[in-house]
């Protein structure tokens, strides 16, 4: 069926389709400034909470770090007070006995008081008679927890080791009650396998079995001077003393006198009293693991002290505790230097604090959860987006109120002039309100202005090309002096490790025959030790500059107080090497403490060719061995190969 319109409704409907036109399209901008509102309010919220999550995450890590730290700050220094005052008391002890022995040995009845004193309990075994165990008064001096053992030995005993072992029973009758109650004993062994003890806990002379050699043992054995050559005093690993029945560990210093092996002052420490507040949890979140350096377990939190008395010390193959395999493993792997520092993700989910425990040598380890850790920083950034999302629904219903006053309206003013202008109704159209109509006037001024912008950004990009160009050519220059100095050692002026494995594999690769030279600075550590890390470094710098100074090749510092040349085999090598060496003679630099005659600074230095398409490290090793053959040949002189 056909309908037809006239004219005037024609009309009507033509601008009914125009209004309805006008009103999708304002609601369509309206729901785009809604939509984007919203997108930009959402990604700042969650921004904003990112920001926030990882702020509180650092400072939530910081404020457990701090307080596990403070924590175990009085547990870790008592700890290292007792080895530091162990340490020390050994000096007293050895103080002592040395004094005692001085007057033994212008006593004329200290062998007969021997005589009096010990007796022999089985053939070659000679002991402290009980009564000075369990106390008794003579020669006007009283004597308690003492006990001696002086079992089979190659030799007879003579009146000289009669006067030391008088001199130790003295020594802790004397000193032994006043450590009684921070040591499990006092003692001194003696390399003719003789042992005195003072203990108020077990008279450990009286019951050691009658055949027991103690030198034949890992503790006593390394106090000895075939064993212990620098005389170091040392902390024992952990061990399980049998006559005892404890476990324990011990510090030993030995006491020489004209290089006779006199005695060896010894502390025993059991592990009860040693470890009990070390793996004493100090959050219950918190773990904490003794390892030492093979990473075998002394204790742990989350482990009883008896279930490693009765297994013995706990090895990664013999406990498989999740925590521990993983620390074990770290500990083995990683060669740390430092005394106290922390890891994150090491250990999967751990934060790892982690402590040097000096004397025994080994590590505290705290572990935190990091779940933990994050749950005290996730609730912040919780908070903000919950407050952020109640804000983005009132900012939008704003939004919308202030889209409909301030856009809507005016656009429905301005479709209903373009309607008035569309029916050419132009003087009904001047008179209407044309305060939205200015805002055509505003968009023409943004036009302009942009074009402005544009104007200023074209010249703006040809400026910033230009310095870009000049700043590229300053960077390339910086970059060449950058590389420089990355093959200097900054304290010497020297050529550093880097350049020097950088120039040796190419010496290797060329396939011209060279030397390798490796020198090193004799006795340095006593020069350390005795003047200071600053005197080292200016003696560094001064020896570093006179080798420069006499040689037209590269010196390289190779590290701490070694040196390097890579010297062409034409050259007369060890004529060239000893006139440097001469050189640094020269110099006289003092050091009085060293033990060879000269006291000044000396080098000793050693060579070996490098040769062709071999590994650097092959070079390395011999010029070393040559080192040290020089080293052995009494320092300050040169060996070739």
């Amino acid at each position: 069926m056909l309908v037809r319109f006239t004219k005037k409704q024609w009309s009507s409907v033509l601008e009914r389709r125009q209004d309805n036109r006008r009103l999708h399209r304002r609601e369509k901008l309206t729901t785009a400034l809604l939509v984007k509102i919203s997108i930009w309010a959402i990604s700042i919220i969650i921004i904003a909470s990112a920001i926030t999550f990882l702020t509180t995450y650092s400072n939530a890590r910081e404020r457990v770090i701090t307080a596990l730290k403070r924590d175990l700050a009085p547990t870790l220094e008592r700890n290292q007070a007792l080895f530091n005052r162990i340490e020390s008391n050994a000096d007293i002890l050895t103080d002592e006995f040395l004094n005692q022995y001085e007057i033994a040995r212008t006593t004329e009845s200290v062998t007969h008081q021997f005589d009096e004193w010990y007796e022999e309990t089985s053939p070659g075994v000679v002991r402290l008679k009980p009564e000075f165990y369990r106390g008794i008064t003579t020669h006007s001096r009283y004597f308690e927890n003492l006990s001696a053992f002086l079992g089979p030995r190659k030799k007879p005993i003579d009146d000289e080791l009669k006067m030391r072992v008088l001199a130790a029973q003295y020594t802790l009758n004397e000193l032994g009650p006043a450590w009684q109650k921070s040591v499990a004993n006092t003692h001194f062994s003696m390399p003719e396998n003789a042992l005195l003890i003072y203990s108020v806990d077990s008279p450990w002379g009286l019951l050691a079995d009658k055949d027991l050699v103690i030198t034949d043992f890992s503790v006593v054995k390394s106090t000895l001077q075939s064993e212990n050559p620098d005389r170091a005093p040392n902390w024992t690993g952990l061990y399980y003393d049998i006559s005892a029945d404890v476990w324990t560990i011990t510090y030993q210093k030995p006491i020489d006198l004209d290089g006779q092996h006199l005695a060896t002052a010894s502390f025993d420490v059991t592990l009860s009293s040693l470890l009990s507040d070390l793996t004493e949890k100090k959050r219950p979140e918190s773990e904490h693991i003794v390892l030492n350096t093979k990473g075998d377990l002394i204790a742990a939190s989350n482990l009883a002290q008896e279930a490693i008395v009765k297994r013995s010390t706990l090895t990664s193959e013999t406990y498989a505790e999740p925590l521990y395999q993983q620390l074990s493993h770290l500990v083995t792997r990683e060669n740390w230097t430092s005394q106290s520092f922390v890891l994150e993700n090491e250990v999967e989910g751990q934060l790892l604090i982690i402590e040097k425990v000096a004397g025994p040598n080994w590590w505290h380890i705290t572990g935190y959860p990091l779940n933990d850790i994050r749950k005290q920083a996730i609730q912040l950034p919780a908070q903000l987006v919950a407050g952020g999302v109640g804000l983005v629904i009132l900012i939008l219903l704003m939004t919308y109120w202030v889209i409909q006053r301030e856009i809507s309206k005016p656009l429905q003013e301005v479709a209903t002039v373009a309607s008035l202008m569309g029916q050419r109704d132009y003087q009904k159209a001047l008179s209407h309100r044309t305060a939205s109509i200015k805002a055509r006037g505003e968009v023409k001024q943004a036009l302009d202005a942009f074009k402005t912008m544009a104007s200023r950004f074209i010249s703006a990009q040809t400026e910033l090309e230009r310095q870009v160009e000049s700043r590229t050519a300053e960077l390339a220059e910086a970059n060449k002096q950058l590389n420089a100095l990355a093959h200097m050692d900054g304290l010497t002026g020297l050529f550093n490790r880097r350049a020097f494995d950088k120039d040796l594999n190419a010496a290797i690769e060329s396939g011209k025959s060279y030397y390798l030279m490796m020198a090193d600075i004799d006795e340095f550590k006593s020069y350390n030790d005795n003047y200071g890390h600053e005197a080292g470094d200016r003696a560094l710098k001064i020896i570093a500059d006179q080798l420069r100074d006499k040689t037209p090749l590269k010196v390289y510092r190779y590290g701490g107080e070694e040196f390097a040349i890579i010297i062409p085999a034409a050259e007369p090598i060890e004529q060239k090497l000893n006139e440097l060496r001469e050189a640094i003679v020269e110099l006289a630099v003092t050091h009085e403490y060293k033990q060879a005659e000269q006291p000044v600074l000396t080098l000793s230095m050693g060579a070996a060719p490098v040769k062709a398409n071999e590994a650097a490290g092959d070079a390395i090793r011999r010029a070393d061995q040559q080192l040290y053959k020089a080293k052995s040949a009494g320092r300050n002189c040169v060996c070739v190969k």
